[in-house]
């Protein structure tokens, strides 16, 4: 059908709602300032291109068809979906100028509590200073999130990343510890207090990541990955059941373990630490980078 509406030309319709509502190509005439001759060619490349008589004309005068009356019909509904279209293209213009804009932001999930805090105070003060500004957030694996930076799917991204793309920029956004956790209905929440760090890699169920972790910063080897999880509230739910060990991050970890529902085990020999990263493409448009900066600016005076 679209295919169709490009072969006819949507100034070959505009000329023939103007032929109705002139009752007459020759009426026309003055509305569309072109010659009757155009407008009588266009009418016959319209009713060739429909294969319908739309109207009637000559002496006895001017008459629509019943096939004519659809397609003005038509025409006016056209006419209301082009209307839409164009209030939604001058909205998207507003929303990319100077005063307003776009920002996708992808995260990975469970971030610690001092990023969700800046970040909070970064979106408060971009909607204070700028109602138009429009945000999509999204929740990504680390290499999903590349792939959608790549693919110019995303604006900005933070998160661990196993590889640096070249044609990304990155520059870093915190450190984060990562724990060895257990649930509560584990074997080793109520006795691990000769646990050493050899038994733990070696003697029980562990969890893997989904996505790629840089061997060379957690020097843990298990013997048995019985589970596989891309998401941080996977891994906590798998942990919580009782049968798995696995990694999660401290501040997430904290929280179950202040309830009762999860213990870390040797948080000293068997913990590691992860260097974030922002992750974006050059050239940002300004009110994306200011975001990125005031985000960065907030974070640097984090201790971590």
């Amino acid at each position: 059908m679209l295919d169709e509406l490009i072969k006819i030309d949507i100034k070959t319709l505009r000329s023939f709602m103007a032929i109705v509502e002139c009752q007459g190509v020759t009426a026309a005439q003055s509305r569309l300032n072109v010659t009757p001759s155009v407008i009588s060619g266009h009418l016959t490349h319209l009713e060739d291109r429909l294969g319908m008589t739309l109207c009637h004309r000559g002496r006895a005068g001017f008459s629509l068809t019943e096939d004519g009356a659809a397609v003005y019909e038509a025409c006016l509904s056209f006419n209301e979906a082009v209307a839409s279209f164009q209030h939604q293209l001058h909205y998207i213009r507003q929303l990319d100028s100077v005063r307003g804009g776009h920002i996708r932001l992808c995260l990975t999930d469970q971030m610690p509590t001092f990023f969700y805090d800046a970040l909070q105070q970064c979106l408060a003060i971009s909607y204070r200073d700028n109602p138009l500004i429009h945000f999509s957030i999204d929740v990504q694996s680390p290499e999903s999130m590349l792939d959608k930076l790549l693919s110019n799917e995303s604006d900005i991204g933070v998160g661990y990343f196993g590889s640096f793309p070249p044609l990304l920029s990155f520059k870093p956004a915190f450190i984060e510890k990562q724990v060895v956790c257990c649930g509560r209905a584990h074997p080793l929440f109520d006795s691990s207090k000769d646990l050493s760090f050899e038994e733990l890699e070696q003697h029980y169920p562990w969890i893997k990541r989904g996505y790629v972790v840089d061997h060379n910063i957690n020097h843990i080897r298990p013997k048995a990955l019985s589970a596989t999880t891309y998401h941080m509230d996977a891994t906590a739910q798998l942990i919580l059941a009782g049968h798995h060990v696995g990694y999660l991050p401290n501040d997430f970890a904290k929280r179950y373990e202040e309830t009762g529902l999860m213990k870390i085990l040797l948080p000293e020999t068997a913990s590691y630490e992860v260097k974030h990263h922002w992750a974006y493409r050059e050239n940002l448009h300004k009110h994306v980078a200011e975001f990125l900066n005031r985000m960065m600016d907030l974070l640097r005076k984090n201790p971590f």
